[in-house]
């Protein structure tokens, strides 16, 4: 399918109505300005805005006084967040169906598939 491609004013326009999807493609120029808050409605809708048409006023910015004073940095294992690590996958039908008959360790399934992939990704790299 071929996207329309059109302007930024008219995707902004389309944006405010709420009638900017994936069939356009917004083209930018080097004067373009993007509103960081029209940037972020942009991206939340896959169109990636060059992060020099973006700008913001610091006098449009509400302080929030949770936010207010230092902030401290907390150290945090990643290693122990992987490790927790859970994922949701969306099969069809059929495969639910093979899954639930069959006597298989889903973790170890997706495990082995990674680790395989992932050895035959680096192979035929080489």
């Amino acid at each position: 399918m071929t996207k329309r491609k059109i302007r930024l004013p008219e995707a902004l326009q389309l944006l405010t109505n709420n009638r900017l999807d994936s069939s356009y493609s917004v083209e930018f120029s080097d004067s373009d300005r993007v509103e960081a808050t029209d940037a972020i409605k942009l991206g939340a809708i896959g169109v990636d805005v060059p992060e020099a048409c973006i700008y913001y006023d610091d006098a449009n910015i509400a302080d929030d006084e949770d936010f207010d004073g230092e902030w401290v940095p907390i150290e945090s294992d990643m290693a122990h967040y992987k490790s927790h690590l859970h994922i949701q996958l969306s099969v069809d039908k059929e495969v639910k169906q093979w899954l639930a008959s069959s006597d298989i360790d889903l973790d170890v399934l997706v495990s082995e598939l990674l680790t395989g992939f992932y050895r035959s990704s680096k192979a035929v790299s080489k």
